[in-house]
């Protein structure tokens, strides 16, 4: 159903939803320029239209290359629409989904704008509240915009901060965060991007900071072909490494009086890696004890700091009948945030956790500290999987007590549309 808008403005063609919100390409026929139309049907409630209305008109107010900006909002009978910038249609969640990530040249630039569009919004006094992948445009050689306003507000301007972050990294990565940093993905990206991103996402910087420090952070730059003289100076020290191995055989073979050369043998190491999911970790042996829980709670740094509660305890109650359920998302969670999870403080040396009744599909990390985590920088992690079958034994690497976390980072979605994930015990072994 076409939205109730002024004359002015005539309809192209309708682009979608963006959650209750319907999208159209429409003219200003005024100016004889594109414009975005975003607007409410009859189907919505007034509180909500006010909302609409109210979140709509504060991004208004603020001016920024950097943010869509927002030419006119009106309630109207059976409905409310705000006329907005066109920005060409392509967001940074369709460039993931074509896997074109954003290259390292323009990451910088884009980003540290973002931060200011959203530094320049916050200081207006207005919030976004719904940052994801989604609400930025950032098609390629164009500058990247932050737009997705009137949405239904899940966040406070720190959770934006933590949002746009998250939303950051996933642009460059082409993976949610939760995983391994930046850095450590792609050639010519420095460690002080991991650690700007990570600080972000843990509500530790306000959008002001975020933008001076990637303003301020080391420029990125692709990885560059090695020379071919480089490679040449490499074969000749190969072969000269050859040369010498043949001469130790043979003074072994003089030594010995002709056998057969000596050749010390080497022990296999250790290796876990119980699933085709797992991540491999070699472990050495250290002598295990008995491993009691000492302690627990759920772990949602990104969000507002539980996660059902009240239920953590039902996966150490030993009984397979009870079940630790996650909150409901009406987006995948990753959208929304990097993750939650579940804390255990453990006694003793495990050798591994075994997950009852995780529900198919969850994707998850297992981390270790020595201190009680505050957010997931710094933390080992010991494994990454997806849950694949009721009951999944993990073997861990030997870490003598401190602090086990279950991170996890995406949830299936289920049958009423929502997103959650089931658990029913957490077992260490020894």
């Amino acid at each position: 159903m076409a939205p109730p808008v002024s004359d002015r403005f005539r309809l192209e063609m309708r682009l979608g939803r963006d959650q209750d919100i319907e999208e159209w390409l429409a003219t200003d026929t005024s100016l004889e320029r594109p414009v975005l139309i975003r607007s409410l049907g009859p189907e919505s409630s007034q509180e909500r239209r006010s909302r609409f209305i109210a979140a709509v008109s504060g991004a208004a107010k603020t001016a920024h290359p950097h943010l869509a900006r927002v030419f006119a909002v009106e309630d109207v009978a059976g409905g409310a629409y705000a006329v907005c910038e066109w920005t060409g249609g392509a967001s940074a969640a369709d460039r993931i989904a074509a896997e074109q990530m954003v290259g390292l040249e323009e990451f910088l630039p884009n980003a540290s704008g973002l931060a200011g569009a959203l530094a320049a919004l916050h200081e207006s006094g207005a919030t976004h509240g719904r940052i994801d992948l989604s609400a930025i445009s950032w098609s390629v050689a164009h500058p990247a915009k932050l737009g997705g306003f009137g949405r239904e507000a899940h966040t406070d301007q720190e959770g934006d901060v933590r949002a746009l972050a998250a939303a950051l990294e996933t642009a460059l990565t082409g993976a949610v965060p939760g995983g391994p940093p930046p850095s450590e993905s792609i050639d010519g990206v420095p460690r002080a991007i991991d650690r700007i991103l990570r600080s972000a996402q843990s509500g530790r910087a306000s959008a002001s900071d975020l933008e001076k420090a990637l303003i301020a952070a080391p420029s990125l730059r692709a990885a560059q072909p090695e020379p071919p003289s480089t490679s040449r100076r490499l074969l000749y020290v190969a072969i000269g490494l050859v040369v010498v191995a043949i001469g130790l055989v043979a003074l072994g073979r003089l030594f010995i009086g002709g056998g057969e050369p000596i050749i010390p043998v080497v022990p296999p190491s250790t290796t876990l890696g119980p699933t085709p999911t797992s991540t491999v970790v070699t472990v050495t042996t250290l002598p295990t004890g008995p491993v009691r829980v000492a302690g627990f709670a759920s772990f949602d740094p990104f969000g507002d700091g539980s996660e059902n509660d009240d239920a953590v305890g039902d996966v150490l109650d030993g009984s397979a009948s009870t079940v630790w359920r996650s909150e409901r998302y009406v987006d995948p969670l990753s959208l929304v945030k990097p993750g939650v999870g579940l804390r255990f403080q453990l006694t003793g040396t495990p050798s591994a956790v075994q997950l009852v009744g995780l529900t198919t599909g969850t994707t998850f990390d297992i981390y270790w500290s020595r201190e009680p985590p505050e957010g997931i920088d710094g933390l080992e992690r010991a494994l990454s999987g997806t849950a694949e079958a009721s009951e999944t034994l993990f073997p861990l690497p030997p870490r003598e007590g401190g602090h086990w976390l279950l991170w996890m980072t995406e949830f299936p979605q289920q049958p009423d549309g929502s997103y959650y994930a089931e658990l029913a015990e957490v077992r260490f072994t020894p």
